[in-house]
């Protein structure tokens, strides 16, 4: 109590007290902590995604910073000193609401722009670290998801060469078996496989059509540059989620997209004769495909369905 009374005695004299003590919980990674509520103020320490802190008073007055308007706020450190910060890119935390929280935070830092590999590695350790504490099957799915989203968040952004340097060496030991090298872009990829299998593990559950549709969209190394046929192949999984998931929230887009895709450059493909023993096995998996997808289409009420299927119908069978 003396340690409090003192430090809410300091903050009266930089700013406004708060009447009840009350939580932050930060917004972005390595979240810098001031010494004093100004940019300029030397930097005591940083804080990770999704830090939670006491917060002991405010400055007056907000300021714009890095176009978001707030207070500065005085708070109690994970370290139990006392340090301020932006209150731009903090929450307010509720215990109540522990998982939206985490969920919103997530869910905004896999959409920014311009973050780095480390920025990434802070998301993921915070959804790997939301599974553990999810309070049913439901919010536990929707961790597991985005910890895998967060992955492949982090694998994109694995800098070319750097594979023996720290701490990318470390994370390739941690999660190598889980993501393929991208040749052609550069870095690494999730393995869709993963998705499906937890698509399979709460396919009774709602977010299995979430799930399902994120394999789906889930990038695949390529080079297929104008090859027409070979787009249609990376674009495979649209299928199997409209298989798993004919009236899924997503069905209508995967139909359009599948419609755009089968040009008549694919469909005479598909109908050639003779060839090589490449163009024969292209041809092959080629018919084998577009047999899922007659399959598959049948089962939607898409609107571009009609036009689909007539395109299917001009393959030989």
């Amino acid at each position: 109590m003396l340690a409090l009374g003192h430090v809410l005695t300091i903050c009266g004299q930089s700013g406004e007290l708060i009447a009840e003590v009350q939580k932050k919980i930060t917004t972005v990674s390595a979240m810098r902590v001031r010494t004093e509520p100004a940019v300029s103020a030397p930097e005591m320490m940083r804080l990770k995604l999704g830090t939670i802190v006491d917060v002991l008073g405010s400055t007056p007055t907000k300021e714009t910073i890095g176009g978001k308007t707030d207070y500065w706020y005085q708070v109690i450190l994970p370290n139990n000193k006392v340090g301020w910060l932006f209150g731009g890119l903090l929450l307010d935390y509720n215990a109540d609401q522990r998982e939206q929280l985490l969920r919103r935070i997530i869910e905004t830092r896999l959409k920014a722009e311009n973050t780095d590999f480390n920025d990434r590695q802070e998301i993921y350790t915070l959804a790997a670290r939301s599974i553990t504490a999810a309070k049913n099957v439901n919010t536990r799915a929707e961790f597991e998801l985005l910890k895998l989203l967060a992955l492949a968040n982090t694998a994109a952004a694995f800098p070319r060469d750097q594979q023996n340097k720290s701490p990318y060496r470390e994370w390739l030991k941690t999660h190598g078996a889980l993501v393929i090298p991208n040749e052609f872009a550069g870095g690494y990829n999730l393995r869709s496989d993963l998705l499906w299998r937890l698509e399979a593990k709460y396919h009774r559950l709602p977010i299995a059509d979430r799930i399902a549709w994120a394999a789906a969209e889930n990038p695949q190394p390529h080079d297929c540059e104008g090859d027409e046929v070979c787009h249609l192949f990376v674009f495979e999984g649209a299928i199997k989620y409209l298989n798993m998931h004919p009236k899924g929230v997503h069905a209508a887009e995967a139909v359009k997209n599948l419609n755009e895709l089968l040009t008549d450059e694919v469909i005479k493909r598909a109908n050639a004769e003779g060839g090589d023993q490449y163009a024969i096995e292209e041809r092959t998996n080629l018919r084998k495909l577009l047999t899922s997808l007659r399959l598959a289409v049948a089962k939607t009420s898409a609107v571009e369905k009609t036009e689909l299927l007539k395109k299917l119908e001009r393959i030989n069978r």
